[in-house]
């Protein structure tokens, strides 16, 4: 599915559902209805420029008509024409790559150094705290990059072809036949699962709940922004990671797909680029300023000052906010719901037939805007008027509709996009340990999804998401130069055929005696072809 026809299809879907607005998160103190700043049509104020305008704009007509006048200009995008886009060097460096160049741009050897370092210490760890002589722990050994590369590859691969469970992957049943086992042995990969890790746990301060991957999501953030500069458009949106088990941050959203999770907030650009990921732990809140404008705040903080506009859905626009970006020049655009606080009344409690417009500016260049199409749509913008383009619905057919609106669908899919191209083949599988969870996420479905929008803006070469994936795949995987080694070379044998490991025998014997040690120690048979090998590897 190209670019195009995904934003063609999420611009089509919004228009129809554009004023179905849902609570979905935490409270905002911004849900006062006020006329502070604006001020109702039988209110008298100096600091309203113009009366509303109300107008009918019937589908046939195909001029533009504006009605609102600005007061003040808009911040311009980019007045000191300061370099944006793709990292030259990038272009330059990796005009014929390979996908697996540009996901190493994300996913390169500091990363992989972390996650190595992390999860041997935890392995190790485990390793020191496992109580049985035959617990699987025992069997731990460090990995190193190579192998790290190959876990990875793993987990993607299961998300290309799902399995009812991990041991699928290994079955020798038909059904469900792999070839994973060709590159790592099914306990080594439950091994590496359960102690995979990205944080020193010994490191953790009191009441942060995000420390054990906050440390991985700042590493491949700031991997983002260097590689890619976002131009004029910014659109903030929440996504859910889904994630059913106990954690005291899990998030509820109802019109969601999967509607248990924890919450991300992303700060995309075109074609679904992210270059901002914030989780969302609770207890965020600021005194004077609402979490949504927060939120919005801390994710494009890098990007204000320069003319920028940030695209919002109707949870996070509100006059307060546009204020907030107005004084750090910067646009606000973005639905808007009724109930916010400074919301002007006449605009608000107008009702207008099918096509008619009302809308309000203030002193600071601020419009709001309602418009009548199947539903009543509220919109807020510091950049638009309310002029109305003509265009064509997904049946082919020509309507108006105001511009402050056709900007806001075209502008609203980036993180849509994102989230879409990222439920293809995705790699979650249900997992008790959440940031496990949230690492596979920004490891191997964000990564690789802004190494795909690289990729195909600077080779040119349009791909799909899953031929992507299958190459990278196919670049990660290797069979590690770890010694596998086998149950018989872990343990000594007292006689040369068939015995019991003499070590584990003197350390059950020192627990339990000389009964309990010849009760609870394996014995070991080799046959007469691998006996010759074995005696060599003991001596």
């Amino acid at each position: 599915m190209e670019n195009s026809e995904i934003i063609d299809a999420l611009n089509m879907s919004f228009d129809d559902d554009l004023s179905d607005f849902g609570d979905d998160s935490d409270a905002d103190p911004d849900y006062t209805l006020d006329s502070n700043i604006f001020s109702s049509s039988d209110e008298e104020d100096s600091s309203i420029p113009h009366e509303p305008n109300i107008n009918i704009f019937p589908t046939h007509i195909p001029s533009i008509c504006g009605l609102a006048n600005n007061s003040t200009s808009c911040p311009v995008f980019n007045p000191n024409e300061e370099p944006f886009g793709i990292n030259p060097d990038i272009i330059e460096t990796l005009n014929n790559g390979s996908p697996y160049d540009f996901f190493c741009l994300f996913v390169d050897d500091e990363v992989l150094n972390l996650l190595v370092i992390e999860t041997n210490r935890y392995g190790n760890s485990l390793y020191t705290s496992a109580q049985r002589p035959k617990s699987r722990l025992k069997e731990w050994v460090e990995t190193d990059i190579v192998e790290m590369r190959t876990f990875l590859g793993i987990i993607m691969w299961m998300g290309l072809t799902p399995q009812p469970s991990i041991a699928s992957y290994w079955s020798k049943n038909d059904i469900y036949k792999s070839n994973i086992s060709n590159y790592m042995k099914r306990n080594r990969f439950e091994l590496l699962l359960r102690s995979f890790h990205c944080c020193n746990n010994n490191e953790c301060p009191r009441g942060d709940r995000i420390f054990k991957i906050r440390g991985l999501v700042d590493m491949l953030v700031n991997k983002f922004k260097n590689c890619n500069i976002p131009g004029e458009n910014l659109c903030v949106d929440e996504s859910i990671i889904p994630f059913v088990g106990r954690l005291s941050f899990r998030q509820y959203i109802q019109n969601k797909r999967h509607r248990y999770g924890i919450k991300v907030f992303k700060l995309c650009t075109n074609d679904g680029y992210t270059v901002g990921f914030k989780i969302y732990a609770g207890q965020e809140s600021v005194p004077g300023m609402g979490l949504s404008t927060k939120i919005v705040k801390e994710l494009s903080e890098d990007y204000l000052d320069m003319g920028r506009t940030i695209f919002t859905d109707n949870w996070y626009t509100s006059i307060s906010l546009a204020n907030e970006l107005l004084s750090r020049s910067t646009n606000s655009v973005g639905t808007l719901r009724s109930n916010r606080k400074f919301n002007p009344k006449n605009v608000i409690n107008a009702k207008l037939k099918k096509g008619e417009i009302i809308s309000n500016k203030n002193e600071n260049n601020i419009l709001v805007l309602k418009w009548k199409d199947k539903r009543d749509v509220l919109m807020l913008s510091t950049k638009h008027n309310d002029n109305v383009i003509e265009t064509t619905n997904k049946y082919g057919n020509k309507i108006v509709k105001p511009k402050v609106v056709f900007d806001y669908n075209k502008a609203k899919g980036f993180v849509d996009i994102s989230d879409l191209r990222g439920s293809y083949h995705s790699p979650l599988r249900r997992s008790l340990k959440w940031y496990r969870k949230v690492a596979f996420e920004i490891l191997l479905n964000t990564s690789l999804l802004n190494a795909l929008t690289l990729f195909t803006t600077v080779t040119g070469n349009k791909i799909g998401v899953t031929e992507f994936r299958e190459m990278i795949l196919k670049s990660l995987i290797q069979k590690s130069e770890i010694s596998q080694i086998s149950q018989e070379e872990n343990h000594k044998l007292v006689t040369c055929k068939r015995g019991r490991c003499y070590e584990c025998y003197n350390e059950m014997a020192k627990q339990g005696g000389r009964q309990h040690a010849q009760k609870v120690t394996r014995k070991l048979q080799l046959k007469n072809k691998s006996l010759e090998l074995f005696l060599q590897i003991l001596l």
